[in-house]
């Protein structure tokens, strides 16, 4: 096997993976300091288990840490971000120069992997910045210095995105305005959006330093146009705010016309059962007057009736009964029902 396969292989070896997995290609970092990779990766590795590898040769790397922290280091951390599918590499109190290698493990196939140089120097790096994180607030605006030792070509770029290599530019809607000094570069980026959050990287030459930029939404603050629309047309927030609570309100409405419905339902059939409770019992009234007042007119009739009655009887007693000595006997109750004045009544108590 000549030369030109051995090397095709190696380049096969070690580039294979490349193209679904992005990194730096090399930092500079000061020992005992700590510095922050990210690895860009595919939107279809988002589960994929991540792990970092030390070491020139692929196959003989050695493998430092994972995703999972499933061998732990010291000084090692992995933090995978899955939204952003990002995941970063944390090295704390470095040491010594070395290649590295950020990984993703793929079933049933070579796991995808991209080689990043880290150089440790003792005294200031080429290319450093302050901090690796800044954090401004919406429509607010972050300013990141870059310090270099004189190089030329120093560039301001989002990982994964564009670079501004003039003076002023715009990324993701952002503005960028730049200014070039004999030893640094400083970036300012203004009216930022929650867009403009994630990894950038100060690059100059073959070396590049990433920096983190977090934007936190301010509630105190809107643009003139946004608040231009707000008096226009309501926000999407509240707009569905007012389209979640109108069947609320609706149904509470409706809720309260069928109580009142009822209500007055039950109102007026109270109101008509009494008025006919009513009626009935005056019409029982008025019958039992009459009945009363027709059975007093029958009494009065039948006791007439009786009067005239034992005073037919009184009248037709026989001629041969007044010989007799004894006077005659009458009931009590047909002497109660004759008259003292009656003609009839004297001639009896005479004889």
């Amino acid at each position: 096997m000549d030369l030109k396969c051995l090397l095709f292989i190696f380049s096969f070896i070690r580039l294979s993976g490349a193209q679904d997995i992005t990194t730096v290609g090399q930092m500079s970092v000061q020992r005992g300091q700590s510095v922050i990779i990210p690895c860009l990766y595919h939107q279809k590795y988002t589960f994929s288990h991540k792990y970092l590898r030390a070491g020139y040769f692929w196959l003989l790397s050695d493998y430092v840490e994972s995703s999972d922290q499933r061998c732990h280091g010291k000084s090692v951390l992995i933090s995978d971000d899955t939204s952003r599918h990002i995941f970063t590499v944390r090295m704390d109190d470095v040491q010594k120069s070395g290649y590295y290698w950020c990984a993703i493990q793929v079933p049933s196939a070579f796991d995808k992997r991209a080689t990043f140089f880290l150089n440790v120097t003792a005294d200031s790096p080429r290319l450093h910045v302050n901090s690796q994180s800044v954090s401004g607030s919406e429509y607010g605006s972050v300013t990141i210095v870059c310090y270099h030792q004189g190089q030329s070509d120093v560039k301001w770029c989002k990982f994964g995105g564009q670079c501004i290599t003039g003076a002023s530019g715009l990324l993701d809607g952002a503005s960028v305005d730049i200014r070039y000094g004999l030893r640094n570069m400083t970036v300012r980026m203004s009216r930022l959006t929650k867009e403009n959050m994630g990894w950038y990287w100060c690059s100059s030459e073959d070396l590049q330093m990433p920096v983190y930029i977090t934007v936190d939404e301010n509630k105190s603050f809107e643009s003139p146009v946004m608040a231009e629309s707000v008096q226009v047309s309501p926000s999407p927030r509240r707009r569905t705010a007012i389209l979640f609570l109108l069947p609320v309100i609706l149904e509470i409405l409706l809720i309260i016309v069928i109580y009142s419905a009822l209500r007055l339902f039950k109102f007026c059939k109270n109101r008509f059962v009494q008025s006919v409770t009513e009626a009935e019992e005056s019409q029982y009234v008025t019958m039992h007057r009459k009945q009363s007042s027709r059975s007093y007119g029958c009494a009065a009739a039948e006791g007439v009736y009786e009067n005239m009655t034992g005073l037919k009887t009184i009248s037709e007693i026989p001629a041969s009964s007044q010989k007799s000595t004894r006077p005659p006997l009458v009931k009590k109750t047909d002497l109660s029902n004759v008259s003292l004045g009656d003609p009839d009544y004297v001639n009896v108590l005479k004889s």
